[in-house]
């Protein structure tokens, strides 16, 4: 071997030498006397714990110290999503002092605690229904053991007022009203003295509240609380309000049953097809048999209109209307019910007469019941007059014979009272009936 291939020979083995060095890992570097001629620089932190990060000549990417660092990054989030999963496991709690409670029994304790103030408030209430009690019936007590009072009566802003159970009711007094002057008594109406006056909102009486009915009465302000708090006894009957308009005022305080399928049937919808409201509305779109008008061209026999939503049920035109499809606007029997589903006054349309004053209802009257009701009265008056002339017949001359007597009478027996007393029934020639 020449000395030329010798020395490429060495020189190719310090290249494979220095390659290899320096894909290797990064060796220890010491913080003084650093290789390639680098400064010692000290730290600025105090002690020998802290130190800066060895710098490197070569700016490469270190793959161990990335994936420690994925491993720390992967570490805090698992930390941080198990802190957080045990965070949510507690409730913090300032009371007196900060407290930190698991939520189960958190959840516990609430549910004892709202249990626990409503039973408080409901023995303060009928405590306090029992001091008030006691209270007016003390007052009532002293009013009645005054001998110029009547028992269990008061007035209140110039009304009479009838006190009954015990002092928590008070009964506004219409009918006669006695007063004592000068030891005569005389009476008159009480709607006269309290004309033009109402009962007041409220009144205090013995130092005890009573508010104002829709009646007019007045009712002690306690028993009114503790009524308010009792739970209200459901009627097993539909509220009209709430069938026919889909809502109602009182909500849950309501007696009657709030179904929401059993509403009447949108008129807008029943009219157009479609409904401005969508399905926020609170009527029905369903045109069923139970909630929608016969079709009176149907009854007619000529109803061409293929997508007509009006029923086509066949019933005897002279059937009475229905009440529950007027009144409510919804019928459980639908298609079997044998009665007419019209929107009319059902008291008008079957009886010819409504006593509701406030009734809504349209009133219709038809041509051909209107003579009906005509002959039915026309009879009637023709077997009247033929009774009448058959009794007068029959009883002509006793009418005028009792008369006679009856004015007999009346002349006589005045003179027969004041003068002879019983003188007459003492005569030989009198003959008693």
């Amino acid at each position: 071997m020449s000395e030329e291939q010798e020395l490429q020979a060495k020189i190719a083995a310090l290249a494979g030498r220095i390659n290899a060095h320096k894909r290797g890992p990064a060796s220890w570097q010491p913080v003084r006397g650093t290789p390639y001629g680098q400064q010692y620089q000290p730290s600025r932190y105090r002690g020998t714990s802290r130190h800066m990060p060895p710098t490197h000549r070569n700016r490469t990417l270190v793959i161990n110290k990335a994936n420690q660092n994925m491993v720390a990054f992967q570490t805090n989030n698992s930390t941080e999503s198990s802190m957080e999963s045990m965070a949510s496991n507690w409730v913090s709690k300032r009371d007196r002092h900060m407290q930190l409670i698991n939520t189960s029994v958190y959840d516990e304790r609430a549910q004892q605690r709202q249990k626990d103030i409503a039973d408080t408030a409901k023995q303060r209430r009928a405590q306090r229904n029992m001091e008030e009690k006691a209270k007016i019936s003390r007052h009532f007590d002293l009013i009645s053991q005054r001998p110029d009072q009547q028992v269990y009566e008061v007035m209140v802003d110039e009304i009479r007022f009838r006190v009954v159970d015990g002092g928590s009711k008070l009964i506004k007094v219409t009918g006669m009203v006695s007063h004592s002057t000068n030891k005569r008594a005389f009476s008159h109406l009480a709607d006269d003295v309290a004309r033009g006056r109402s009962t007041p909102k409220s009144a205090k009486i013995g130092g005890v509240t009573f508010l104002r009915s829709k009646n007019g009465n007045l009712y002690r302000s306690g028993l009114v609380k503790i009524k308010a708090q009792r739970p209200v006894k459901k009627l097993l009957e539909p509220c009209q309000r709430f069938s026919t308009t889909g809502t109602c005022p009182e909500g849950p305080r309501c007696r009657y049953i709030h179904d929401p399928h059993k509403v009447a049937i949108c008129k807008e919808y029943l009219q157009k097809g479609s409904c401005s409201t969508g399905d926020l509305c609170d009527l029905s779109h369903d045109c069923s048999a139970n909630r929608v008008p016969a079709c009176v061209h149907f009854l007619r026999g000529n109803c061409t209109n293929d997508s007509c939503r009006y029923a086509h049920v066949r019933v005897n035109p002279g059937a009475p209307v229905c009440r529950p499809f007027a009144v409510l606007g919804y019928c459980e029997e639908g298609a079997n019910c044998t009665d007419r589903h019209v929107i009319e006054c059902p008291d008008y349309a079957n009886k010819g007469i409504c006593r509701n004053k406030k009734c809504r209802l349209p009133h219709v009257d038809r041509a051909g019941q209107l003579r009906k009701a005509n002959a039915g009265e026309e009879r009637l008056l023709i077997e009247e007059d033929n009774s009448s002339d058959i009794s007068s017949d029959e009883n002509g001359s006793g009418d005028d014979y009792r008369d006679d007597v009856d004015s007999d009478e009346d002349i006589l027996l005045p003179d027969l009272t004041e003068n002879a007393g019983h003188e007459l029934s003492q005569q030989d020639d009198f003959v008693g009936f």
